[in-house]
């Protein structure tokens, strides 16, 4: 497989007052590092994460990074698996046969104790038209044990994946053409 980066700097902006990290590289990178060691990338329902760089000085692999020399704050970068021809879940490409692995996928990603916090079908990648790939993880939360707080976002969530499963079917059935409703 050849690796890609995702690449986040939106400095550190902390906390919430209720304890949620703001940091969009840290949050894609802890869930990243749960997914792993729950084998939810062996799974192929979520990029492979071969692993991140965190505050790179760019002069030191000049002139690759040459662009972020000037930046306010040094690069820090998650490797993941590179996915040709990936494109996002719309009513063209949906089938039900492949919409399981979205609903798999969100399962699994509850079991390795991560809240995905933004589902909607653009971050649901159809690859090569045999599997649908989880991403966008920069706003997720992770959490030790799946308690009382935890079970019940979770089951919302997987709520919301079946929705988008009707409504994607249903603009199907309809002709529409992709991302002709926002949802």
């Amino acid at each position: 497989m050849t690796p890609t980066f995702q690449f986040h700097d939106n400095g550190d902006p902390g906390y919430t007052k209720k304890g949620r990290d703001l940091n969009l590289f840290r949050c894609e990178l802890n869930a990243y590092h749960n997914l792993r060691e729950f084998g939810v990338c062996d799974r192929v329902l979520v990029p492979t994460f071969y692993g991140h760089i965190d505050r790179v000085d760019p002069s030191a692999f000049h002139p690759w990074l040459k662009h972020f020399v000037h930046d306010k704050h040094q690069p820090s970068a998650i490797l993941l698996e590179y996915l040709p021809h990936a494109e996002k879940l719309n009513c063209e490409n949906y089938s039900e046969d492949l919409f399981r692995y979205a609903v798999e996928g969100i399962t699994h990603i509850h079991n390795a104790f991560v809240h995905h916090h933004d589902i909607y079908p653009k971050n649901m990648l159809v690859v090569s038209g045999t599997r649908i790939v989880w991403v966008d993880f920069d706003v997720a939360t992770t959490f030790s044990s799946m308690g009382s707080c935890e079970k019940p976002y979770c089951d919302y969530e997987t709520e919301l994946v079946q929705s988008f499963g009707k409504l994607l079917n249903e603009d199907k059935k309809q002709g529409l053409p992709p991302n002709t409703k926002y949802y």
